[in-house]
């Protein structure tokens, strides 16, 4: 097993090797402590304001009714006939997540509609994605459902997505809650992003889901009646049906669906899936059943990093397909690959039987990451599972290693830190196998979370199969290093697309990629907030697109054979945190809108050469 370590936080959630996913990726009893969404988990900071070719209209502040604040609050945006819909976001607390409901009639004063926030059930969140489309004679919103407290959530009321009626956005109307792949129990999975489509051929309305816990799987959905969604294709893995992995680079392990567009190409629905370290995929969804859709092109990652390579450093690139869009002709791709994390590992086990081999760490969400200069280094010592319940561990020094189960990931932490240790690792158990987690855990020391297998390679047993049983704690155990250096935030991708009109393969091919300065240089890596690009709107003209670039504000490019260019840009006075942007109409005129995550909505005019 070759791989490189995430170990600091705000690292996108780590997933496991395509070919040892087996475990959960959930709590394993209420409270135990696992962040079930680290990719928008942010640093603190700014870069200088700035306003290059774009009219800021209009602004509107969203009000928390949990009464928290708004730091973290706002996720993404979608707009429909005159209101914008704002998803509410897990931070700064779990209560009171759902949608802001925003009359933008009047585009330049946006306001809330307070009395009509959508809630989420207790225990969930909507964050990534959410969308109205006409569906009969209704304006149907959709947001998909994440849990942020498990130990808030109702049977029945988990997971899924959930269709509201807002053909009045004063008065919305549940149609259905929670829908999605409950592989016949109760409670449907969890679902980080969605996007529907009608079909004209066949005259029906469909969703796509992300399922969060069958990571490789596309879930399908029949949303026609939206009061009873049906699932139509639950067992579309790209992997096992069109390869979509790549055997090298070795740290490309982390393979699943994230998000996805669906277009009409001629006479086939085409959706454009962005696969994490899968890369971008092209499918014909025209008819989306078992066995039907079918494989148009998919891209891979170069073997080196092309925007660290520009700057004369050789590294891996870092994968993280996150979400892209077509051009209005279909010939262009821009796809935003997001990475939180502007450092990167490697975790390497350094002496006994498995010298030599590097593994993947995810560092937990509230203990302090390891940078350069700064490295991991030594001996462990297994104190089994370092619960009080158990035999507490024995006071030592060095690097803890720690076996999940039985208590709390903070009950660990806090007893390894007590008895003397300067970092903690923790594998998981039989139950958990190769899954990757983040750990809900804060304090002063390092503490990763490390998979069943490596855990059994640093106890040096001959079996690293996930059944095999744990050795007693004071086995001998191998020393570890983990070093980090600086390989630079997330970027935008621009390839050229082959799609044919009536059917069979095409082509996905890389022309360029395009990255903020700052999000290259290592004086930027902390203190400036993220300077990751997230999410990318085509401009229905053609050869303009925009970026919501996090701390990095609204970017404007310009796009074509010839490459990336920056036309445009704006960050407010004092910073912002642009997750959403999207393309509304009305009155005529085009505008730009953008959800900033500490405040709410924004509405921008690019005005070339301006």
């Amino acid at each position: 097993m070759l791989s490189l370590v995430l170990v600091t936080p705000g690292a996108a959630h780590a997933h496991p090797d395509h070919d040892r996913g087996g475990g959960s990726f959930q709590e394993q009893f209420p409270g135990e402590g696992v962040v079930y969404d680290k990719q928008h988990d942010g640093d603190v900071g700014h870069l200088p304001a700035r306003n290059d070719g774009v009219d800021l209209i209009g602004k509107g502040e969203v009000t928390n009714p949990s009464g928290a604040g708004n730091t973290g609050r706002v996720a993404d945006v979608s707009a429909h006939d005159g209101y914008a819909y704002l998803t509410a976001f897990r931070e700064p607390t779990c209560e009171d997540a759902g949608v802001h409901v925003m009359d933008i009639r009047d585009i330049a004063n946006p306001v809330e509609l307070t009395d009509s926030f959508i809630p989420t059930s207790p225990g969930s969140y909507a964050g990534e994605g959410s969308q109205v489309i006409e569906i009969g004679k209704r304006d149907v919103l959709i947001h998909q459902n994440e849990t942020c407290d498990a130990t808030l959530v109702q049977p029945g009321k988990v997971g899924g997505i959930s269709l509201w009626d807002v053909t009045d956005p004063g008065d919305p109307k549940p149609l259905a809650l929670h829908a999605g792949d409950k592989d016949g129990g109760t409670n449907a999975n969890t679902v980080h992003s969605m996007y529907a489509w009608r079909n004209v051929f066949d005259r029906r309305t469909y969703v796509v889901l992300v399922d969060n816990e069958e990571f490789q799987d596309v879930d399908i959905m029949d949303i026609t009646d939206p009061t009873n969604p049906v699932m139509v294709n639950d067992t579309l893995d790209l992997v096992a049906r069109f390869g979509v992995d790549q055997d090298s680079p070795s740290n490309l392990t982390s393979i699943f669906s994230h998000d996805m567009m669906v277009y009409q190409v001629g006479k086939r629905y085409v959706m454009s899936m962005s696969y994490w370290d899968g890369g971008y995929v092209l499918l014909d969804v025209t008819d989306p059943r078992p066995g039907s859709v079918s494989l148009i092109a998919e891209t891979d990652y170069a073997q080196l990093d092309e925007e660290r390579l520009a700057r004369g450093h050789e590294i891996s690139p870092e994968g993280n397909a996150h979400q892209n869009e077509l051009s209005p002709d279909r010939k262009f791709m821009l796809a935003t690959d997001e990475d939180f994390n502007p450092f990167r590992g490697v975790a390497t086990i350094d002496d006994g039987p498995y010298a030599g081999t590097e593994y993947t760490a995810v560092s937990a969400s509230g203990t302090p990451p390891v940078r350069p200069g700064s490295p991991i280094e030594g001996d462990t010592t297994f104190v089994g599972r370092a619960c009080t319940a158990d035999q507490p561990p024995p006071s030592g020094s060095g690097i803890a290693l720690v076996e999940r189960g039985a208590c709390p990931f903070q009950e660990k932490l806090n007893n390894i830190t007590a008895a003397g240790y300067s970092a903690g690792i923790v594998f998981n158990n039989a139950a958990g196998c190769d899954a990757l987690v983040t750990m809900l855990a804060s304090g002063g020391i390092p503490f990763l979370f490390v998979t069943r297998t490596t855990g059994l390679q640093m106890l040096n047993q001959a079996d690293t199969s996930c059944s095999v049983a744990t050795p007693a704690p004071g086995v001998d155990s191998a020393s570890t290093s983990i070093k980090s250096v600086f390989d630079g935030w997330g970027y935008v991708r621009l390839f050229g697309t082959n799609i044919p009109k009536t059917g069979g393969t095409g082509s996905i091919t890389q022309i360029d990629t395009y990255a903020i300065p700052e999000s290259q240089d290592v004086d930027y890596a902390e203190g400036f907030g993220d300077l990751s690009v997230h999410e990318v709107a085509m401009d229905p003209d053609g050869g303009i697109a925009y970026l919501s670039y996090y701390s990095g504000g609204l970017r404007v490019v310009e796009y074509g054979r010839g490459g990336i260019k920056e036309v445009g840009a704006f960050i407010d006075n004092g910073g912002n945190n642009f997750w959403g942007v999207e393309i509304y109409h009305q009155d005529g005129e085009e505008y730009v809108l953008a959800s900033d995550r500490d405040f709410g909505l924004y509405v921008f005019q690019y005005q070339p050469g301006g």
